[in-house]
């Protein structure tokens, strides 16, 4: 299982970072690169507070390639957290992962900035154990460029450039 956990402040309050991640759950294709459509999919559990049970991201343009199937497993709207389980659909034999797990939390920092961490677990397949180290770190590097994309969303009301520059590769929606 590869691990880890990143943090960044965010020059905006929890509220406005939980109304993103959390209310906008089903929309995480309006800032985050990797993600060229999402929607709502009922494939979770209904939490009190919660704006969707479960979400569908198309990691592909192509409608029949990998998608991340995502549900709440906790959701606490009083703390600003959640955990998020996160499977994969339409993967070809070879790709690395089982699934993903999620731990999202933000707090106040002061001056309406604000902390934002991630814990993140990805249980391998074992083909990818033998990739471990590299998948260590591009796992990384992965997280935190959406963390980045995210802060950028929040802080901007505007898509990161790799948002933009992704965008710009699909073209124009038929």
């Amino acid at each position: 299982m590869v691990k880890f956990t990143k943090t960044i402040k965010v020059k905006a309050s929890t509220d406005q970072v939980w109304k993103i991640f959390a209310h906008g759950f089903n929309d995480a294709h309006k800032w985050m690169a990797s993600v060229s459509h999402s929607y709502a999919q009922t494939n979770g559990e209904s939490f009190e507070g919660a704006h969707s049970d479960g979400r569908v991201c198309e990691l592909s343009p192509d409608q029949t390639g990998i998608k991340a199937s995502e549900k709440f497993l906790e959701y606490d709207e009083n703390n600003k957290t959640a955990t998020v389980q996160i499977d994969f659909a339409n993967t070809p034999f070879y790709f690395p992962v089982k699934f993903n797990i999620l731990d999202f939390s933000i707090h106040e920092i002061g001056d309406g900035h604000s902390e934002m961490t991630w814990k993140f677990r990805s249980n391998i397949k074992p083909l990818g154990l033998l990739l471990w180290p590299l998948l260590r770190i591009g796992f990384g590097v992965f997280v935190g460029q959406i963390m980045g994309e995210l802060k950028f969303y929040v802080e901007n009301g505007t898509s990161h450039p790799r948002k933009l520059k992704a965008m710009e590769k699909l073209g124009p929606k038929v």
